[in-house]
């Protein structure tokens, strides 16, 4: 089960770098691929409010494929559904001046590691819609993401749609609500 977690925090990176973006029509080549060189620039066109802003993530749902669980893994797939349905994980930072005028392309287009492919990427007025591929850092592991919200300079408000599969555990699909505020100025 903890393979299953893994899987969710390797994959759920590039969820948290789009949270802080916006824009719109990001292939800009028009070669129909979204590199994450277009991100970047993209999302540079947009700026966030700096000072302190607190992000909340709530899972909706999760579903397990259980016919590749290991057999001691299969009864228990159901009380880690209840444990991480309903869960709220709510992180506060601080978006410095410069981060807020000119978001970094590694943190917008997720970590030098991540194999992601852009489907989707449009941001543009004050809409969100993201369609991700990504491969995760072991053989087998890929995953599907999908953004949808709105945003300001103050605030966004997303639907995450995530399936995840790897050849070792099946598939997984979670379901998640984002939503992010500026709460006030950085505490030093």
């Amino acid at each position: 089960m903890m393979k299953v977690l893994q899987t969710v925090s390797i994959l759920a990176l590039p969820l948290m770098a789009l949270a802080a973006c916006s824009g719109g029509g990001a292939d800009k080549d028009g070669d129909g691929k979204i590199s994450k060189d277009e991100v970047a620039a993209e999302a540079a066109a947009i700026k966030f409010s700096p000072g302190e802003w607190e992000n909340k993530v709530e899972i909706i749902d999760v579903k397990f494929d259980d016919s590749k669980l290991p057999p001691e893994a299969k009864g228990m797939s159901g009380a880690i559904v209840k444990q991480m349905v309903g869960q709220v994980q709510t992180t506060k930072n601080c978006l410095t001046e410069e981060e807020a005028k000119k978001p970094g392309a590694d943190f917008l287009a997720g970590a030098e590691n991540d194999e992601c492919t852009y489907k989707t990427f449009d941001l543009s007025g004050g809409k969100i819609n993201a369609d991700i591929a990504c491969k995760g850092k072991e053989a087998g592991q890929e995953g599907n993401i999908k953004l949808t919200g709105n945003y300001t300079a103050t605030s966004y408000d997303m639907e995450m749609g995530m399936v995840m599969s790897s050849g070792q555990m099946g598939a997984m699909t979670i379901k998640a609500k984002n939503s992010a505020k500026r709460i006030g100025e950085c505490k030093g």
